[in-house]
């Protein structure tokens, strides 16, 4: 995993109880988003910690980064939408089916990619998500991925 795409590590709480995976904003993530650009080690690793850290998980949420200060922000349970990134959903290889439903929200870039990874991770349980809004700075920064586990 390169340095620019170092996910924070997985961060167990409560007897395990929680479990947190930070997940990069960056689309390149994504196979199938940027070609040659893709950066498979650094895919590979992160969809390694999320299968790791899904293990008796009941529960998942995605809190994408800035998301806690912004006002408009609330908890949805959108699609990805790789479309927003000018790329054909067609094309990209990952894919999660856990939100899918054809009224819900469109996810920012970082949900995006934090929900894509969730379903090469296996995960399609609908996921909450608490999105900022597309103009907010830290909307492609990144987004941490908390899993509750079976106690």
């Amino acid at each position: 995993m390169t340095t620019e795409h170092a996910a924070a590590g997985l961060v167990r709480t409560g007897a395990d109880a929680l479990a947190r995976v930070r997940v990069p904003g960056d689309a390149t993530l994504v196979p199938g988003v940027a070609g040659r650009g893709h950066d498979a080690a650094a895919a590979g690793a992160l969809v390694d910690e999320l299968r790791a850290a899904l293990r008796d998980a009941v529960g998942v949420r995605v809190v994408v980064d800035g998301a806690d200060d912004a006002a408009a922000a609330a908890w949805t349970r959108p699609v990805p939408d790789p479309g927003a990134q000018g790329v054909d959903a067609a094309a990209v290889a990952w894919r999660f089916t856990g939100n899918d439903d054809a009224a819900a929200p469109r996810a920012g870039v970082a949900a995006t990619v934090a929900l894509l990874a969730l379903g090469a991770a296996g995960w399609d349980t609908p996921v909450e998500v608490l999105d900022v809004p597309s103009g907010h700075r830290a909307a492609r920064a990144g987004a941490v991925v908390h899993v509750e586990r079976a106690c």
